[in-house]
């Protein structure tokens, strides 16, 4: 075993590790990201904001696929998430195709092989007395934007580029609640009233609702499970809080169609749907490697991580 194949796996989560993902939804790595990796990254992002893209897409334009598309991010008091980030800056990519990343998402959740399935660059402001709530991101959970998705075994790493704590709006997982498959209600991402959420929506199943902050030193990552209630209240620092969410498929998943339920057109359509392949049958590639590239095992390698 080489060097660099013992750094890596020290940098693996180990058995207790995964059985402490298996029983609460999430976990939190070592800290297994450069300095320089998420300098690049920060760079990369702010030539986002300047609509500054290292490469450019047939869709790189599209509202539909992503609102920020095309558009300066000027007023920095407002809270703004792009999609798709990592297609158009190389240094993000670097990052959200970072092999170390996969791997771990491979040895969380027993998969054999981790395709990417979407990013989303995330920029938190400090929170204004006039608008307290800015920046909250609602309890949510993944699986539910997801509704197209077969698997069950999808995984979302989390990507904070500064230390991350309660005072700067870090993400909030509720302990144990991807065992909760009674929550169809939350698509509330974009819901800033979180009592609400807690109080009238969750349906723990008799459960406690036990809230837990994932208070990261930068070049951590903490991982979640699609079915993990995770949110985050407002940035009360002086700064903003910056992060990259890189949501990842194991190689089974495949699309649901859900047309049946409907003769008026689709029901619902991801944005990946407008811009990935067609299968034989005129539905959308969930496997299709420009889209959705194979991330682990690492292209020419072999193996289960684990």
């Amino acid at each position: 075993m080489s060097d660099a194949e013992l750094d890596t796996q020290a940098l693996m989560p180990t058995d207790e590790d995964i059985a402490f993902y298996q029983r609460n939804g999430y976990y939190v790595s070592k800290q297994v990201l450069s300095d320089e990796l998420i300098d690049a990254a920060v760079e990369g992002s702010e030539r986002i904001y300047r609509c500054d893209y290292d490469e450019r897409f047939p869709w790189s334009d599209n509202p539909r696929v992503d609102r920020s598309f095309g558009v300066p991010f000027t007023d920095r008091s407002r809270s703004r998430t792009d999609g798709y980030a990592s297609f158009h800056s190389f240094g993000l990519r670097a990052l959200a195709r970072l092999p170390i990343i996969s791997a771990i998402a491979a040895a969380l959740t027993g998969a054999e092989e981790i395709r990417y399935w979407k990013d989303q660059l995330i920029y938190k402001p400090p929170a204004r007395e006039s608008d307290e709530n800015e920046g909250v991101t609602g309890f949510h959970q993944d699986k539910r934007y997801w509704a197209t998705c077969k698997s069950d075994r999808m995984i979302t790493a989390w990507i904070p580029f500064q230390d991350c704590s309660t005072r700067n709006g870090c993400l909030v997982m509720i302990k144990g609640s991807h065992r909760w498959r009674n929550n169809h209600a939350l698509v509330t991402f974009d819901e800033k009233n979180m009592d609400f959420i807690k109080e009238k929506l969750i349906n723990t199943q008799g459960d406690e609702l036990v809230e837990v902050p994932m208070e990261l030193k930068r070049g951590q990552v903490s991982f979640h499970d699609c079915y993990t209630i995770h949110g985050s209240y407002a940035n009360r620092s002086d700064s903003p809080r910056r992060a990259l969410s890189v949501h990842l498929q194991d190689g089974e998943n495949r699309y649901r169609n859900l047309n049946f339920l409907s003769s008026e057109g689709p029901v619902y359509q991801h944005s990946h749907d407008l811009v990935c392949r067609k299968t034989a049958n005129g539905l959308p590639d969930y496997s299709d490697p420009e889209i959705f590239p194979t991330l682990h095992p690492a292209p020419g390698t072999t193996g289960h991580a684990g």
